[in-house]
């Protein structure tokens, strides 16, 4: 269950809302400590394109085809098409790089992981000469999402007013939490009691608590970064995880003119993201102040899990032998989600006129050095996130040449405005911001199959998905994926009359709308990184084995 110090929080925040008006602060590295309408977006983007090989190298154009277990998550009617009983299971192995236009570079890059992209078992209940011809059932789990990345980049040689301490400082001045107020903030045991703090302002009392600004009463300011100083900025961003579904399917087929099906959907959300940000300063001369900050480091952990539920219904009908066409519906997903949430800040600061009498080393550095990290925010039980997903029609139509070729298309409406903010612990609902922020995006799927041999499949595929933000050149608190290209191929190999293997590769390319590491302006002031141009590239590689029986 949530603790009760949580509940203060909500109460703070909702008192200092006003006050926080009057500055306007974000960026990815200012807001991971809540769930943001953003989050929201990125979770509701499901990629159809995953699941198993045969999916995958037809691009996720699957609508209006069938016997595979994509189809579960794609159009449930799909599971008509079955004429045997399969268990299918396909690893996946996934290499993401991300580039940063023309920032420069940091850490790595890159990030790989391996997982389960789709287990599942079909099996056919009744077959039957008339009527109802066949009902098959399934159950299955299908990835539908991958959130592996990592982006880094630096920003060196910026301004004295490109720093986030400045940021930091606005931020304590608008919430109009003093100095005198953070230094009697401490229980009997000599604790800081980070519970009686809106999370919003933690990265900026850690600043304070590390020696970025200091203040008399709220005019917050920095003291120990000069203000002829250079600034070397550095950012990582690090996500990990991945969305996907269990699914329990029924398909029946009607005199294999007409199949229609439904599915049941539990969701597992797990996303981790861990943003670290720093500064180096670079002085011309000895600063004259009493104490000269180095550098700082500041790093965060937010962490995601959840379930939902959704439900799907669809049907393909077969106007002529070749020719196929399909049609299918979801419901928004229901998410129930637990979020927590850390930080940590350490400084290095030498003293030039050690006035507080700090301990230093030999080279006049305070030792140890300036270190603090708030304790953990856990949003759960009662008061856990709970939102849904924008809901989702698919049409699809394909067609069949000489029982050797197909030639598949698919169209996918989401409807990005539907989406809700159900309950929040700080009773964020987001609805007016969805409104203005994010309009229904679409997606076009083209997917080939060549069976030049009966025991060979030649697949290719293109998908596009465009953009659900009203504009993608904004800046927004975070950025989000405005358009995402896949190119993808495979082979499918039947070995036997009871075994089959089906391989894929896709590469895939995601835009993401141009953001700061932090900004902060009101009337007079004005702060921010440089802004970032982000691309996301992945290659996949997916193998399904099937046994049919």
């Amino acid at each position: 269950m949530k603790k009760i110090v949580t509940f203060l929080t909500c109460l703070l925040l909702i008192g200092s809302v006003a006050k926080a008006q009057n500055f306007d602060a974000g960026g990815s590295v200012i807001n991971p400590s809540t769930i943001t309408a953003f989050d929201l977006f990125n979770i509701g983007q499901s990629q159809a394109i995953l699941s198993t090989a045969r999916s995958a190298a037809l691009a996720g154009a699957m609508t209006s085809l069938g016997a595979d277990p994509s189809t579960m998550s794609i159009n449930p009617a799909g599971m008509g098409m079955y004429r045997h009983n399969e268990v299918a299971f396909t690893p996946m192995m996934g290499f993401a790089r991300a580039k940063n236009g023309n920032a420069s570079s940091f850490e790595s890059n890159s990030k790989n992981r391996f997982g389960i992209s789709n287990f599942s078992m079909v099996a056919r209940l009744r077959e039957s000469g008339t009527g109802v011809t066949a009902i098959n059932m399934g159950l299955a789990y299908n990835r539908l999402a991958d959130f592996n990345y990592q982006t880094s980049f630096a920003n060196v040689g910026q301004p004295y007013n490109n720093s986030i301490a400045d940021v930091f400082a606005g931020m304590l001045h608008s919430g109009g939490i003093s100095r005198d107020y953070l230094k009697g903030n401490y229980n009997g045991f000599g604790e800081f009691m980070w519970e009686r703090i809106d999370p919003t302002y933690w990265g900026a009392v850690l600043g304070y608590k590390t020696g970025l600004i200091n203040a008399q009463d709220t005019n917050w300011k920095r003291d120990m970064i000069a203000p002829d100083a250079t600034v070397d900025g550095y950012n990582t961003i690090e996500s990990q995880g991945s969305l996907g579904e269990w699914v329990w399917s029924l398909g029946m087929n009607f005199g294999s003119k007409f199949y229609l099906g439904f599915s049941l959907s539990a969701s597992l959300l797990n996303r981790e993201v861990h943003t670290y940000y720093g500064e180096g300063y670079r002085y011309s001369s000895e600063p004259e102040i009493d104490y000269r900050m180095d550098y700082f480091n500041y790093d965060q952990i937010s962490k995601m899990k959840g379930t939902g539920i959704n439900f799907k219904i669809g049907a393909i009908y077969r106007p002529i032998e070749n020719l196929r066409i399909g049609v299918a519906f979801h419901t928004p997903t229901y998410y129930n989600v637990t979020y927590s949430y850390s930080a940590g800040m350490t400084s290095r600061v030498k003293a030039l006129n050690n006035v507080d009498d700090y301990t230093t080393d030999s080279n006049g550095y305070i030792d140890p050095p300036f270190s603090e990290r708030t304790i953990e925010l856990i949003d759960d039980g009662d008061y856990s996130w709970r939102f849904t997903t924008p809901m989702r029609l698919m049409v699809g139509v394909s067609y069949t040449v000489a029982k050797q070729f197909i030639l598949s298309v698919d169209y996918q409406r989401d409807f990005n405005t539907t989406m809700r903010m159900k309950n929040s612990p700080y009773g964020a609902l987001y609805k007016d911001y969805i409104k203005h922020n994010f309009k229904g995006s679409n997606a076009l799927r083209v997917g080939t199959e060549w069976r030049f041999i009966p025991q060979m499949a030649v697949r290719m595929g293109y998908s596009v998905s465009g953009s659900g933000v009203a504009d993608k050149n904004a800046i927004y608190s975070s950025p989000v994926i405005y358009n995402t290209q896949y190119m993808t191929s495979g082979l499918g190999i039947a070995l036997s009359k009871h075994f089959s293997i089906d391989v894929a590769y896709i590469y895939s390319s995601s835009h993401l709308t141009p953001y700061k590491a932090f900004y902060g302006y009101d009337n007079s002031l004005d702060y921010a990184a440089p802004t970032v141009n982000s691309t996301i590239n992945r290659h996949t590689a997916m193998l399904t084995f099937a046994i049919h029986f």
